[in-house]
């Protein structure tokens, strides 16, 4: 797989860095190049070294099984450390994510910035992106260096590339939030879900592109934070963002640095709960078709979690943009028919024990154990399946974002 020197172009007010990927064997449905868009403004801010596709490319090319050859520069310090990131992958799932070969046509540091340069933060108005963004506020953060000037809200990622209505009603009271803060929120987008998509689980592969966005801001991006979605140190799991890997994506100009693995979700909602400036505004929902704007589908997964842990601080009615309470039926179907992960979860059910709250405690057990029954079936499932033919299914069952021919999806906007 060569990954070209990327390319810088302005249209439209925006200007767009894309990057073409040339696999060996074609994969259908993957899109050409790579780009991430941004508003013009920002063009003398960024870069076009490779440095932020290869991190997503990598990943690309162990599925693929295909060596990685590199073209543009590419950071020294980055290059580096791949080879250690590739072997946490392939630690992590050895049939998906292959050992391959890299190669650098470039191998050279970037250009310090010159001037004041930027601490920025990854935000999509979350338990975990609303904390890490509180924490290095002036008023909890004493270390001048340390304090978010900036946050990035990247289209594409949590929520899908076709449906701009919904990135845009969250979007603008977010960037009214930042103004309110005396920050600022930089919105950009791109195409990388395409690029996992029904193959690659967006979990594992999400924390590459992330970063690629940040890294694209070069140096004037001197720190940028990821919002931990870990439930602690002592229960890391395999997923594309963890204290494990992130660092690893630093250059010598950008500090990558994952931030609150030490810290519970619900003691996240405990700080976050007591300013009130997150009221109505925490944006969880993993369903984006059922969502609008800053109202959760309170169905999902994710919903359900930040509901009983709402419940358990007895903060749920300072946040109506979500349902004003779990039902058994709730529980049953968040274990059955959603996602849950007991190594998050596991802590509501001890929570709601310890407070004496015996009725969510069980109905959480009893949605753990669905979990489990669900997980080992499905296992079983994929054993019997190829990649090719889960692939297929996936692709019949769910509305694919990547279109084939469609122009649109496939190619880079200008």
């Amino acid at each position: 797989m060569i990954v070209h020197a990327p390319t810088k172009t302005i249209e439209d007010g925006h200007v767009c860095i894309s990057a073409f990927f040339e696999m060996r064997t074609p994969i259908p449905y993957l899109p050409p190049a790579l780009w991430y868009r941004f508003p013009e403004r920002y063009a003398g801010r960024l870069n076009s070294r490779a440095d932020a596709f290869v991190p997503t490319a990598l990943l690309v090319a162990m599925y693929a099984g295909e060596d990685l050859y590199i073209h543009g520069k590419i950071s020294p310090k980055l290059a580096y450390h791949l080879y250690e990131y590739q072997e946490i992958y392939h630690s992590w799932d050895p049939k998906l994510f292959k050992k391959i070969n890299i190669q650098y046509e470039d191998i050279e540091s970037p250009t310090p910035y010159e001037g004041e340069g930027a601490v920025g933060t990854a935000f999509s108005g979350g338990v975990d992106s609303f904390y890490t963004l509180w924490k290095h506020l002036p008023q909890n953060q004493s270390i001048p260096q340390a304090q978010v000037t900036h946050g990035l809200f990247v289209h594409g990622l949590d929520t899908r590339l076709d449906d701009e209505a919904n990135y845009k009603s969250a979007a603008e009271p977010y960037t009214r939030m930042f103004k309110e803060l005396g920050l600022e929120l930089i919105q950009a987008s791109t195409n990388a879900f395409q690029f996992s998509e029904f193959r690659i689980n967006w979990n594992m592969f999400f924390g590459t592109p992330l970063i690629g966005a940040a890294l694209l801001l070069g140096s004037w991006m001197l720190r940028f934070y990821i919002p931990s979605g870990m439930p602690s140190y002592l229960k890391l799991f395999p997923q594309g963002s963890s204290p494990l890997i992130d660092h690893l994506l630093s250059t010598e100009v950008t500090e990558i640095v994952h931030h609150g693995a030490s810290v519970s979700r619900y003691d996240k909602l405990s700080a976050l709960v007591e300013w009130p400036l997150t009221h109505h505004k925490l944006r969880v929902c993993s369903d984006k078709t059922h969502m609008n704007g800053l109202n959760n589908c309170s169905a999902c997964h994710k919903c359900y979690r930040t509901i009983a842990l709402l419940d358990l601080l007895n903060a749920l009615p300072n946040y109506k943009n979500f349902s004003p309470k779990m039902t058994p039926i709730d529980y049953l179907r968040w274990g059955a028919l959603t996602h849950l992960n007991p190594e998050i979860e596991s802590e509501i059910r001890d929570k709601a024990f310890m407070n004496g709250r015996i009725g969510m405690g069980l109905w959480m057990e009893i949605a753990i154990i669905l979990q489990g029954i669900k997980k080992f079936s499905v296992d079983l499932i994929k054993k019997l399946l190829d990649q090719e033919h889960l692939f297929r299914i996936k692709r019949r069952v769910f509305r694919p974002e990547s279109q084939g021919g469609n122009k649109t999806d496939d190619h880079p906007p200008a």
